[in-house]
């Protein structure tokens, strides 16, 4: 029996017949076991790539959100002649303030691209900063981003000084009192030189209007002819603020002896006194100098905050072309756009009786020291504008908007004020020349307007100036002047100034959540 099993057993391992299509059965098991797994692969696959498109479309629906909730916090500063992001209402939805809890924005329709977003609010500190935060969904899926955002304004005239070009020694130095932002842009500067070179007591940028005159000392009341300031809650108490920054990209800034940046933080009083920001070329130690430096400066965000706005901010130039007719200088389209006068107001006082006008502009005087304008008026010659005190005449009182540009230097020797209360901004005039701006050339004076001047501003006095300066140099003198920043002006800005331009978003801070 065992030799039959044996040569049984023999006889089939030595029989070949059917092999190969069992060894063919078993390959396309092979083949098969293969083509399932990768069909569950591909499957997973195939599903793993839509969760991520739809992961990545309910991104960019969320994108969408902050995009169309970032156009309406830029509108409600656009267009609001008191812009704010607490006034209960961001372009024109009646939303918010909550400074604890986000709040939505009442949008009447979300959809976007077979999603929706959400977008909501939270307001920081002030009328400035606020949070923003877009969820968007689509099949069940859904992406949150959080925004920190701040609105910044870049023009020239939303401060109280706008410096351009320097050379070697400081652009701004003297004892002087500065209510409002300050933005140097010290092009030119070498290392090591000034930017700003404060001693005295000056205060370089002051957030309130603590010493704007009140119509106390015999001097007028500038305070009640100019716009409230807005009201921020500083540790528990409601304050009033300029929303000063001091703004520096290249230069150092020496503070000595008492002149500061800001100022201490006090409690019981109605103001803001630390400024909203400090923004110094790097932010390194050494750009401050003087000896109390940073010590002297009071800050909300230190004294260590770099630059903060690129390279897109320049010093505007009357030879820049107009942003209407590139053809043509910003100077030569105002001249052909202007009523044009040659030398004759050379030698003007308060008394002085005169009319000019045309389709373009036109200047009056009264004879009673009334000034009117409206429009654009272009002025030729040497000393094309000079404006002097006589005898006991020295305050021109004016009404309108209208702006001078005049080729010569302008030198100003009178009080030059809008009449009666709140009538600053509603009245402005602006004055812009190629060469240089004298003021108070003989006295204590109280000017109010905007003041651009491509070479320099001299102040020599002991003046009160409302508005804003813009120009390369200045010259402040040693008798303690003063500027008062009117953050209106950039929405009542008298026609044809140079660098005029509107508000700018900063986006803070970023992220998905």
């Amino acid at each position: 029996m065992t030799i039959l099993i044996k040569r049984f057993m023999q006889k089939i391992t030595k029989d070949k017949r059917g092999s190969l299509l069992l060894i063919s059965y078993m390959v396309i098991m092979v083949l098969l076991g293969i083509g399932a797994a990768f069909m569950v692969l591909l499957t997973n696959e195939t599903k793993v790539a839509e969760r991520e498109r739809i992961n990545t479309v309910a991104f960019h629906i969320a994108e969408a959100g902050i995009e169309r909730g970032l156009y309406d916090l830029r509108r409600d500063f656009v267009i609001d002649s008191t812009p704010s992001w607490a006034d209960s209402d961001i372009n024109g939805y009646a939303i918010g303030p909550d400074y604890n809890n986000f709040y939505q924005i009442t949008y009447s329709d979300t959809a976007f691209n077979g999603g929706s977003y959400s977008v909501q609010l939270k307001n920081d500190s002030g009328t400035r900063d606020i949070w923003l935060r877009s969820t968007g969904t689509i099949n069940g899926q859904s992406h949150t981003i959080l925004v920190y955002a701040k609105m910044v304004q870049v023009s020239p005239w939303g401060t109280a000084i706008f410096a351009g070009a320097g050379a070697s020694g400081s652009m701004i130095n003297g004892n002087v009192d500065i209510r409002g932002s300050v933005v140097v842009l010290g092009t030119g500067l070498a290392d090591g030189d000034y930017a700003v070179n404060m001693g005295g007591t000056a205060e370089l940028v002051g957030n309130n209007y603590r010493s704007i005159p009140d119509g106390s000392g015999g001097l007028p009341n500038l305070k009640a002819k100019v716009p409230a300031l807005d009201t921020v809650v500083v540790g528990g108490e409601t304050v009033e603020t300029l929303h000063a920054n001091l703004r520096i990209k290249r230069g150092m800034v020496g503070l000595s002896g008492s002149a500061t940046v800001g100022e201490v933080n006090a409690t019981g009083n109605a103001y803001k006194e630390k400024v909203d920001g400090i923004y110094i070329v790097d932010g390194g130690a050494d750009n401050w100098g003087g000896n109390q430096g940073a010590a002297n400066a009071h800050s909300d965000n230190g004294t260590s905050t770099a630059w903060d706005l690129g390279e897109g901010i320049r010093f505007p130039l009357l030879t820049d072309p107009d942003p209407i007719d590139p053809t043509k200088t910003f100077q030569q389209y105002f001249q052909d756009h202007a009523l044009v006068l040659t030398n004759e107001l050379s030698n003007l006082t308060a008394k002085s009786s005169f009319n000019y006008s045309n389709a373009n502009g036109s200047i009056r005087m009264d004879g009673k020291g009334n000034m009117t304008i409206s429009g654009r008026v272009y002025v030729d010659g040497n000393n094309a504008l000079l404006l002097n005190s006589q005898g006991i005449d020295k305050t021109v009182t004016y009404t309108g908007t209208g702006t001078l540009l005049v080729t010569g230097d302008i030198t100003m020797d009178v009080d030059l004020i809008t009449p009666g209360n709140a009538s600053f901004p509603n009245n402005i005039v602006g004055f812009m020349t190629p060469r240089r701006i004298n003021l108070s050339t003989g006295a204590q004076r109280n000017v109010m307007g905007l003041f651009y001047a491509a070479d320099r501003v001299v102040v020599a006095r002991q003046t009160n100036i409302v508005g804003t300066i813009v120009s390369n140099y200045f010259d402040m003198g040693t008798n303690v002047p003063a500027i008062f920043q009117v953050p209106q002006t950039v929405n009542s800005m008298p026609p044809g100034m140079v660098g005029a331009s509107s508000n700018l978003f900063i986006v803070v801070s970023w992220q998905k959540i």
